[in-house]
């Protein structure tokens, strides 16, 4: 599905991302309420400038579980957002369930047409697999998105990353096929900005003309440059861009109050009750 945004530049937009939420309110993942993390950001978009963004993408893993309940509780914060969101799958995430508890056909549309922009929501979930990929379809369907708006800034959102961030036990679930999407990215010159989630942290990486993004969990986040599994106490946080007509862009990271933790609750990302 395309949606058309006829709004002229400056185009404000929000990516709220890894939400990770459980199919009942008060479960906890590695000691941290989720549902009380993403209430805690929605707050915090509702009470600050970002609440009058135009857009808001949801970029996977949007529950733990991956059922209809999980899926029912995140639209009950989501629909608290005043501006069109959308979202797209990460590996936590089940396809039936997403599209049964969607409040709109268009919160699935994947790509977005601007005046200026094109904005393009990139599948890289693999079923039942903690890594991404591609798939030729998938490919298919960007390579001609794209040539079909060379006039149109470019701006690509997934869930899986497509570069190393430096965490040996993260960087193997990377996209699968990168090195195919990143041949079809280098020979796209409009091209401006990528940005994922998964990684729960924040990171920047310049590659040719366009910069890759990620942007932290509104729950957890992994350390960086960690060997092994490890957290940081960073605040859960969403990304912020303003996109221009010239195809400069401007983007911070927005971290919101505390992270709220239970001493007593197990740690680790597989550890919730």
């Amino acid at each position: 599905m395309i949606y058309q945004f006829d709004k002229a530049a400056p185009i404000h937009l929000l990516q709220i991302t890894d939400c990770h939420i459980h199919n009942e309110p008060h479960r906890l993942l590695s000691g941290v309420n989720t549902y009380h993390s993403l209430t805690q950001v929605i707050d915090g978009v509702l009470t600050s400038n970002n609440q009058h963004a135009d857009l808001a993408l949801i970029t996977g893993d949007l529950t733990h579980e991956g059922d209809e309940r999980a899926y029912r509780l995140l639209q009950e914060q989501l629909n608290r957002l005043p501006m069109p969101f959308f979202w797209l799958p990460g590996n936590h995430d089940h396809l039936a369930p997403m599209a049964n508890t969607a409040s709109s056909e268009r919160q699935q549309a994947k790509q977005l047409l601007l005046q200026n922009w094109q904005i393009l929501l990139l599948d890289t979930h693999v079923e039942d697999e903690v890594g991404g990929a591609v798939s030729q379809s998938e490919l298919t369907w960007l390579a001609t998105a794209l040539r079909e708006h060379p006039d149109k800034h470019a701006a690509i959102f997934m869930h899986h990353p497509l570069l190393p961030v430096g965490c040996a036990w993260l960087d193997p679930q990377r996209i699968a096929n990168a090195e195919q999407v990143l041949t079809l990215f280098d020979n796209t010159p409009q091209l401006r900005v990528v940005c994922n989630g998964h990684v729960h942290q924040e990171n920047d990486i310049q590659r040719l003309r366009y910069r890759l993004l990620s942007t932290p969990s509104t729950c957890i986040q992994f350390k960086r440059n960690s060997a092994d599994y490890a957290e940081d106490d960073f605040p859960p946080g969403y990304r912020r861009f303003v996109l221009h007509a010239d195809g400069n862009f401007e983007t911070e990271v927005v971290r919101v109050g505390e992270l709220v933790r239970d001493a007593n609750a197990p740690r680790g990302y597989d550890e919730f009750n």
